[in-house]
């Protein structure tokens, strides 16, 4: 009977994981339906934004700005990843992508998440800049705080060009490592809409130098949607499958242990018969 008892206590041990999987699955959804109506809502600002400036830029009026112009400097790479593990593959995919792409191009990088930190100092790439979501729910503020320092060392050419690393969030089961530049700002949307005409204020020249900064802040906040979008996601599939795993196992056990119950039994049986049958003789 011992051996029933170890697996009976296995079942035990893998029936509690299993409860514990499938909370962790039901809060990552919970969560994912939130951020993932974040991304929806705050898409199409970011996509207004990029027409508007797009439409200065075609105005023919004589506007100018070095967020627009190359540099001379380093590329420099924003890295969103996550800032706790049970997601799956989400933040090796990233983590990966983001290391291939700066190998291709070398340049310091700004890190946001804990893991992306871990990866890169022990990789012992150059790091310029440590940023910590404590919230579930990305704001503004935070995609400012990270790039207002970023906007400073582009126009002093400390860095020539700006890329934001993230994951990007497709559905719920489709998530893949993406890369766009920032700096200089480039090969944006064209508007749909009638090209004039337009009356500025309080200038052409002023209403560019405070969108510029705007689009920028609004693209990384996009980016910490999305990224955190597809972690929600990853962590659900994770959980989800460790869930299914448990339930499997223990289907696995629970045949194990009849198994070995009937054995036992069989076994006492046995020795009752022959007991009786050495008494008679």
């Amino acid at each position: 009977m011992a051996n029933t008892r170890d697996i009976k206590r296995r079942i035990s041990s893998v029936n509690s994981i299993g409860h514990i999987t499938k909370a962790m699955e039901m809060v990552a959804g919970a969560k994912l339906r939130r951020a993932q109506a974040n991304v929806i809502a705050s898409r199409p600002y970011t996509l207004h934004l990029a027409q508007l400036i797009s439409r200065l830029q075609k105005s023919g009026l004589e506007i100018s700005d070095p967020l627009l112009e190359s540099g001379t400097g380093p590329a420099a790479y924003i890295v969103l990843a996550g800032e706790r593990g049970l997601s799956g593959a989400y933040n090796a995919n990233i983590l990966r992508f983001a290391q291939e792409t700066v190998r291709n191009n070398p340049g310091p990088v700004i890190v946001v998440g804990r893991k992306a930190k871990d990866y890169f100092s022990k990789g012992g790439q150059k790091i310029i800049g440590e940023y910590s979501l404590r919230y579930e729910d990305p704001t503004y503020v935070d995609a400012a705080n990270i790039v207002k320092p970023l906007l400073e060392n582009y126009r002093d050419d400390i860095i020539g060009s700006l890329h934001l690393i993230y994951t990007e969030f497709v559905s719920v089961l489709n998530h893949k490592p993406a890369a766009v530049q920032l700096l200089p700002i480039t090969g944006l949307v064209d508007s749909e809409e009638d090209t004039g005409p337009y009356l500025y204020e309080p200038s052409p020249q002023e209403v560019l130098e405070r969108l510029l900064p705007r689009y920028l802040y609004s693209v990384v906040y996009q980016g910490l949607l999305e990224a955190k979008a597809s972690e929600f996601g990853a962590q659900r599939t994770a959980m989800k499958s460790a869930t299914d795993n448990a339930n499997e196992m223990i289907e696995h056990l629970t045949l194990s242990y009849n198994r070995a119950r009937q054995t036992a039994i069989t076994q006492e049986i046995l020795e009752v018969v022959n007991g009786a049958q050495a008494l008679e003789g």
